[in-house]
């Protein structure tokens, strides 16, 4: 009997740190895939906008669950002093040339490509230049 017991709590114990685990584990893929949207989106904002110094993403974020896009705000830098704040939608199921820059109107932003590096800022305070 006792050992029947003891067979049942470890079995708990062993499902409850597998479920864990697992959580851990779906939190961090989803942490990576937010990264790898926003480094896609940093790349087409480079070769979208002329003279951008810096990209920074929001923290905060909004699912679209009948889309299946994610959104977020980005602030814009360029190198001629002017700073904008642009909506822009995600999907991890897009490919590169597929993600699209939200509708908003973007005044201040002039079209072109930027050549120098750009300082990106992620959504978890990491920071890159590509």
């Amino acid at each position: 009997m006792k050992k029947k017991k003891w067979f049942i709590v470890l079995l708990v114990l062993i499902g409850g740190v597998s479920l864990f685990t697992f959580n851990q584990n779906a939190k961090e893929r989803k942490e990576q895939q937010v990264i790898k949207m926003e480094t896609v989106t940093a790349k087409q904002i480079k070769n979208t906008f002329a003279n951008v110094t810096k990209i920074e993403f929001d923290e905060e974020y909004g699912e679209n669950k009948l889309t299946g896009y994610t959104e977020v705000m980005v602030t814009v830098s360029t190198g001629y002093g002017v700073s904008s704040e642009i909506g822009v939608s995600m999907s991890p199921k897009d490919k590169i040339d597929e993600s699209y820059l939200g509708n908003g109107e973007l005044p201040v932003l002039k079209k072109g490509i930027t050549e120098t590096k750009v300082i990106v800022i992620f959504s978890n305070k990491e920071e890159r230049s590509f």
